[in-house]
């Protein structure tokens, strides 16, 4: 038997700690932090997707996910 469970946004809500994470990314590149609604609507997609959206060049877009 297996048994499957959906955690992020079921069991779990982790919005906080991706905005708090998100911050820390932008933060340490001395970015500004874009808005947490901004980021909240990337919520779901893939990290360099969500990043690039919120205005990170390609190039960079790996180093802000290591972060």
């Amino acid at each position: 038997m297996i048994i499957l469970f959906d955690l992020d946004g079921t069991l779990i809500d982790s919005t906080e700690a991706i905005l708090e994470s998100f911050g820390v990314a932008f933060e340490s590149f001395g970015v500004a932090v874009p808005e947490d609604a901004l980021i909240e609507a990337e919520i779901g997609h893939p990290l360099d997707v969500m990043f690039m959206t919120l205005g990170v060049d390609e190039e960079r877009v790996w180093d802000y996910v290591d972060a």
